[in-house]
């Protein structure tokens, strides 16, 4: 997940990432880290503030194909954008790590 937080648009302007195949493996593996963030979040209690993420999720999932299919600014955005998010709920989940108890 790190390579998705850390370096989005290296894989979004990757030489191979022209094929629609490759495109929509980068948004699955999104979906993917947005879902374990979601659920990290969920085993914390701290459910109600990610309604919006697994709504965007569900919109990202249903429209996998035609962010696949876009232009190449669009679909960089989209993954750098995704990627910004997923920066922001890892710098949130290390910042509630700090008052769990283990």
């Amino acid at each position: 997940m790190s390579d998705l937080i850390n370096d989005p648009l290296h894989l979004s302007d990757a030489p191979a990432m022209g094929s629609r195949e490759d495109r929509r493996q980068v948004i699955e593996r999104l979906v993917h880290a947005m879902m374990q963030m979601v659920t990290a979040f969920e085993s914390h209690g701290d459910a109600q503030h990610l309604i919006p993420i697994v709504q965007l999720i569900a919109v990202i999932e249903e429209m996998a194909g035609r962010i696949a299919d876009a232009d190449d600014a669009t679909f960089s955005a989209i993954v750098e954008e995704t990627a910004s998010l997923l920066r922001t709920l890892e710098q949130r989940r290390q910042e509630m790590a700090i008052f769990t108890v283990h």
